[in-house]
C-alpha cells in the first residue's frame, strides 16, 4: 500500500500542476495570463481578462482535477472511491493536498501558480461532501464581507468544527489531514495574507 500511496500522491501533484488558466488564455486570446490583470494564473483572472464563460470553464477544470486526483488515488489504494473511516483514506486526502500543491507550485510554471481555491474546493467536495455547502457559503461571505486575517482563521476554525461534528468517526486520520491541508493553503496564500495585514494597519 505504501508504494501505491506514494505513486498516488505524485500523480496527484502532477495532475494538479496542469495550468488550465494558462492553456485556456493562450488558446482563446493568445495571451499569457501571468502578464495581465492580477497576473494570477487562476480562474478569477481568466474570468476578468478572457471572458466569463472561460473563467467558469477554468474554475470547473481546476475543481475537477482536485477531485479526480482523489478518485484515482482511492482506486489505487482501496480499489473503491468512497472516503471511509479506514486510516488508509488519509493518503487519499494527501493526494488531494498534493493536487492543491501542484496547482500552487506547478513545475510547468517555474514552481509558481494560482492560489488553489478551486482545486481546494474539489478536494473538500470529495472529502467532506456534507460540509461542502457550508464551506462555499463561508468562502463567499469572506470574499464579500469579512476580508480580514481573523475572518479567514475564523472560517477555518468553523470548517474544522463542522468536520468534527459530521465526521467524528473519521477524525482520527481526518484531523491531521486537515491540518496539513490548511498549512498548504496558508503557505500558498501568504501574499494575500500580507496584503490583508497591510490594509488592516
Amino acid at each position: 500500500m505504501v508504494v501505491r500511496a506514494i505513486l498516488s500522491i505524485l500523480l496527484g501533484y502532477l495532475l494538479g500542476s496542469i495550468p488550465f488558466a494558462l492553456i485556456v488564455a493562450r488558446l482563446v486570446k493568445g495571451i499569457d495570463i501571468r502578464e495581465v490583470g492580477t497576473k494570477n494564473p487562476g480562474a478569477a483572472n481568466i474570468y476578468r481578462e478572457v471572458g466569463k464563460r472561460w473563467g467558469i470553464l477554468v474554475w470547473l477544470l481546476d475543481t475537477i482535477k482536485g477531485a479526480l486526483a482523489m478518485f484515482v488515488a482511492a482506486k489505487l489504494i482501496t480499489n473503491g472511491w468512497v472516503i471511509t473511516s479506514n486510516p488508509s483514506s488519509f493518503f487519499i486526502v494527501m493526494t488531494g493536498v498534493a493536487a492543491v500543491a501542484g496547482h500552487c507550485w506547478s513545475p510547468f510554471l517555474g514552481f509558481k501558480g494560482g492560489k488553489g481555491v478551486a482545486t481546494s474546493g474539489g478536494v473538500i467536495f470529495y472529502t467532506l461532501p456534507k460540509i461542502f455547502p457550508f464551506g462555499v457559503a463561508l468562502y463567499f461571505l469572506f470574499q464579500k464581507r469579512i476580508r480580514t486575517i481573523w475572518g479567514a482563521f475564523l472560517g477555518l476554525a468553523i470548517c474544522v468544527l463542522l468536520a468534527f461534528v459530521f465526521y467524528r468517526k473519521e477524525f482520527n486520520w481526518l484531523g491531521p489531514a486537515l491540518i496539513i491541508f490548511f498549512c498548504v493553503a496558508v503557505l500558498a496564500n501568504i501574499p494575500t495574507i500580507k496584503e490583508m495585514r497591510a490594509k488592516a494597519q
